[in-house]
């Protein structure tokens, strides 16, 4: 194409094809030749751009009639700019949402990853206009990024993501469901309420916070707010949701980038990839990754799990030729904490990332930073990385078409080869695949506090309002209130978990007076007590058998008494006992457990559900009460004071946050901000903390 559009007649040609069977594919294609068009034909690029809506490519705006100059100032934001100090420019169809919006039009708006959805939150965020929003981020790693992009805005807004944080006037709330149910009683209004990755609500999509999603939405619409949901690839949904809040449904396939599609095929006759041949596979994997590595071009590898990611970035160095070492900061903070031997030193060395959500959050950050500016050039990554965390990659290797063991949903395909191109960036995304993809399927989201269908959750039912409960659900309902007291029951719901399985725990703890006194403690218990605690919690609440308890005890018996690094000691010196492999083996493992347990159990499972054993322990205690709060902070803040915890959802590591002593409890981060420098900081360290501060 290059060289056609270099030539008057053929550019012209181009341009006439584009215009009379409006091919926008076409169209994208020639924006990554611009630069190389015929003078005398980009004034005809440049119109058919504006009329298909392109307005953010519209750079020669000096070549655009009169009537095309004022139609692209009126799709200008007025509260917007890049980093040039321009005003932002909406496409077509974000000025059609913006309208909605500014006339209080409730909207779910399903549209591709490539649309720019999140320019709309930024617009309305920025024209500070509410005193309240609220923003639901499935993660807390979507809600860093979207703090990021937001703090210039803490002018007006004092920016929420931690529930220990002071409410004031105008308030900008970005949390998850989780955190969302936590500080709702305190807040008196909501003006505007966005959900992101609003697919998540649904019970088809087998998320385990789907019951909190669900509450969480239900409770804020309750205070009546202005409605913006966002989400993927979604065909339809259920009339009764739309009416009952007012949505408008706008679907949309509308995008700025255009993406090419590629089948790596097998020798075999149908096609397919098998273990017969999957040495074949991984060689052409490695094959097509040197090319797109030859050409500078960021490349992301989806593969099944975060063992097949390590598994592949092992091999492929092994394969590499003549490689310029690389070294980032990162590496000291890693042989401070981790171990200097741990895998991922060696794969960034060799300018290969790996995005596993059990890391550290700072070193997936990092990484992404590192990939983003073009330090790494391939990801391996598994669906943590392709739900939602912003990245720009030209190339979506798909090297698996599973999620762990079950073999993805025609939605995920979808979802995962969304990240391939960037507007503004890379106008060609490129998508290559091994085997054969899911078959199309109507994407209809099921919303459960609308649906109330026989799997409707227990907790999520009797957070319900009595007249919205639906007339085949009200036996249920009836049910899960039979001789329980309303002081308890009302603990019950605000758990927000199973309602049978609090009732078992309660019944328990009536009639097992010893385990009642053994599990009333405060502070930090003995570990006979935690074992005693943790026991009860998977065997009563959780209906589980066996013997796991002893082994989460035990973990989290070693977390709170080392730091990060003598937890990993620890548990290397533990597995050289038990697993008979090689040192570089039995390091990388006990460094993948560790990591592991802290992410699922010790920052969200075991808090979670202390919490819930606590609230009906004091119930039926008559005498002393248990405490497990402090306890509940060790573990989900490293030890960490909670003076300087918000830091660690800034994606600040603890290793330099145990750095900074004698902090005033007043205004503790303009503190630190004004003191930077005086800590023993390692640079890593500090070039974060300057980033957040």
């Amino acid at each position: 194409m290059k060289d056609a559009l270099q030539d008057l007649d053929k550019s012209f040609d181009i341009a006439n094809h584009i215009s009379q069977k409006q091919d926008i594919d076409t169209l994208v294609s020639v924006m990554d030749y611009w630069e190389y068009i015929h003078e005398k034909t980009k004034p005809i690029f440049s119109d058919l751009l504006e009329s298909f809506g392109f307005y953010p490519y519209l750079n020669d705006k000096e070549i655009l009639g009169t009537a095309a100059l004022i139609r692209n100032e009126y799709h200008k934001s007025n509260f917007l700019e890049n980093v040039s100090g321009k005003n932002i420019t909406f496409h077509y169809e974000q000025k059609i949402l913006e309208e909605k919006l500014s006339n209080k039009q409730n909207l779910l708006v399903s549209a591709p990853t490539s649309f720019g959805k999140s320019l709309l939150i930024d617009e309305f965020v920025a024209r500070k206009m509410y005193n309240n929003i609220i923003i639901i981020q499935p993660t807390l790693a979507l809600i860093d990024e979207t703090r990021r992009k937001l703090k210039k805005f803490e002018d007006f807004y004092n920016i929420v993501v931690n529930t220990k944080q002071e409410i004031k006037e105008s308030n900008l709330f970005i949390l998850t469901s989780e955190r969302v149910l936590e500080i709702l009683p305190n807040i008196n209004s909501v003006d505007l309420f966005i959900v992101d990755e609003f697919y998540k609500i649904s019970n088809k999509k087998k998320d385990e916070r789907v019951s909190h999603l669900n509450i969480a939405f239900y409770k804020v619409m309750l205070k009546q707010p202005q409605l913006l949901l966002l989400t993927p690839n979604i065909d339809s949904v259920s009339s009764e949701f739309l009416d009952k809040y007012n949505l408008e449904f706008f679907k949309t396939d509308y995008s700025l980038v255009k993406q090419d599609v590629t089948k790596i095929d097998s020798n075999n006759k149908n096609g397919s990839w098998n273990r017969k041949n999957n040495n074949d596979k991984q060689r052409m994997l490695f094959e097509l990754l040197d090319i797109l590595k030859s050409k500078s071009e960021p490349t992301i590898v989806y593969v099944k799990s975060p063992q097949q990611a390590e598994n592949l970035a092992n091999a492929y160095i092994k394969t590499m030729r003549a490689v310029n070492i690389k070294t980032f900061s990162i590496f000291e903070w890693i042989d401070e904490n981790i171990s200097s031997k741990w895998q991922l030193k060696q794969f960034l060395a060799h300018g290969i990332g790996i995005h596993n959500g059990q890391y550290p959050r700072h070193v997936v950050n990092s990484q992404l930073e590192y990939f983003n500016n073009g330090e790494i050039d391939i990801i391996f990554a598994t669906t943590s990385l392709i739900e939602g965390v912003n990245t720009i990659a030209k190339n979506i290797v798909i090297y698996d078409m599973y999620k762990g063991n079950p073999k993805i949903t025609y939605f995920d395909f979808n979802n995962i080869k969304g990240r391939a191109g960037r507007m503004m960036k890379y106008y060609t995304g490129n998508i290559y695949y091994f085997d054969n993809p899911p078959e199309k399927e109507d994407e209809n989201l099921d919303i459960p506090i609308i649906e109330q269908d026989k799997e409707l959750q227990s907790e999520i039912l009797v957070n319900l309002e009595s007249s919205d409960v639906k007339a085949e659900r009200q036996a249920d309902f009836y049910k899960l209130t039979e001789g329980i007291p309303n002081e308890l029951f009302e603990i019950f719901k605000s758990n927000y978990y199973d309602i049978y399985s609090q009732t078992r725990l309660y019944e328990y703890l009536k009639t097992h007076t010893d385990d009642l006194k053994t599990i009333v403690w405060s502070s930090t218990p003995t570990r006979e007590k935690l074992q005693t605690t943790l026991k009860i919690v998977s065997h009563v609440l959780d209906g589980n058998t066996g013997n796991s308890h002893t082994f989460i005890a035990g973990k989290c018996w070693q977390i709170i008494h080392n730091n990060l690094l003598g937890a990993i000691n620890q548990q290397i010196d533990w597995n050289r006992q038990s697993v008979k492999n090689t040192e570089e083996i039995l390091i990388n493992l006990s460094i993948s457990q560790i990591l592991s347990f802290i992410k699922n159990e010790a920052k969200y499972k075991i808090p979670r559900k202390l919490s819930i054993l606590e609230s009906i322990v004091n119930y039926v205690s008559l005498n002393e009460k248990a405490d497990y709060s402090l306890f509940i902070a060790m573990l989900e803040n490293e030890g960490i004071d909670d003076s300087v915890s918000i830091l660690l959802d800034y994606g600040v590591p603890s290793s330099a946050l145990k750095k900074i002593k004698y902090v005033p409890q007043d205004n503790p981060l303009t503190y630190i901000k004004n003191n930077l420098y005086k800590f023993s900081l390692s640079q890593y360290e500090l070039s974060i903390l300057e980033n957040v501060l």
